[in-house]
């Protein structure tokens, strides 16, 4: 059927409605394609989330796991079973790659059995997670030490020092080591403030005692090592300490008891007995010098030659002068 518009242009009413039918069939079907696109998006968000969510259901239950086996393996370290800790705290660590507690005593453990290279990495991974840790700082400081690094044990305990100026085994370990490299006045600034952290700590007050004594300081070292005894009275190597000053001081009447007592205490303290030998030689008192040079050779295990050599000669003049009386 055809229709006139005005001006006499003819068109066909059915085509017109054929069009506007495919039009609408084309919005259907575009409609219908959004539809189907969101469908899908919403179906990708949903599995999203699903994932997210069980991630966060899981990491939880991942971090009570590591929890867990940090928690056992502190107990049996407590019951002295280092290798049974040894595997609970790295399955802790397993659970939870972070946990920076859990490589800390890993370290420690590792240590305790002279497992270095072990507790050395272990130590690094602590300060690489939690730079600020002074104890972490200051057991991988030790350790550099321990195992000959001596540089780099001190910078790590400098900058543990840095971050906790009242870390005690930080200000301890530094002060050794710079007594072991010769550095007498930085090793004295450091062990005093070891005794100040820990008065009642021994330790700190005899290797103040040794580095005060190797400078003119002589009667600081004396109070060092008095104040080591009155701490700790039946430790023998402090006795030692103290009369190795007398010694050097020539004062043989004081030394000599002290050397008695060292050896009484730790009766394999074998340079005691060298010390001994040499200061009855001096006071002519022959029989009981004759016998503490036996005693060094006998009990002396660090084969130290020129000593032992030293020892042996004087053995013989000794017991040669015997024989003429």
């Amino acid at each position: 059927m055809q229709a006139r518009r005005p001006g006499g242009v003819a068109f066909c009413m059915k085509q017109r409605r054929v069009g506007r039918d495919a039009g609408v069939f084309s919005r259907k079907l575009t409609v219908g394609r959004r539809r189907s696109k969101l469908g899908g998006m919403t179906r990708v968000w949903q599995t999203l989330g699903i994932v997210v969510l069980a991630f966060a259901l899981v990491r939880p239950a991942l971090a009570d796991q590591a929890a867990v086996h940090y928690n056992e393996g502190l107990n049996l370290k407590r019951q002295g079973k280092t290798a049974e800790a040894i595997e609970e705290v790295k399955l802790a660590i397993a659970a939870r790659k972070d946990y920076a507690a859990a490589w800390f005593t890993l370290g420690n453990l590792y240590r305790s059995q002279g497992e270095y290279d072990n507790a050395l990495g272990a130590y690094q991974k602590t300060v690489a997670l939690q730079p600020a840790n002074a104890d972490a700082r200051a057991n991988l400081g030790a350790l550099y030490i321990r195992m000959k690094r001596v540089e780099e044990g001190i910078k790590e305990l400098v900058s543990a020092i840095s971050l906790d100026d009242t870390n005690y085994d930080a200000r301890a370990t530094l002060g050794m080591a710079y007594r072991q490299k010769g550095d007498y006045p930085k090793a004295i600034i450091h062990l005093r403030r070891a005794t100040e952290i820990k008065p009642d700590e021994a330790l700190a007050w005899t290797n103040l005692g040794v580095a005060l004594g190797k400078t003119d300081e002589k009667q600081e070292a004396i109070a060092a090592f008095k104040k080591a005894i009155q701490i700790d009275p039946q430790n023998g190597q402090h006795h030692f300490n103290l009369a190795v000053v007398y010694r050097q001081q020539k004062r043989p009447d004081d030394a000599i008891p002290e050397y008695q007592e060292a050896v009484k205490l730790d009766p394999l303290l074998s340079a005691a007995y060298y010390d001994m030998g040499l200061l009855y030689s001096q006071d002519r008192r022959y029989d009981e010098a004759l016998g503490a040079f036996k005693k060094y050779l006998a009990t002396n295990d660090k084969h130290d030659p020129a000593s032992e050599r030293d020892a042996q000669e004087r053995i013989k003049s000794l017991e040669t002068a015997a024989k003429k009386k």
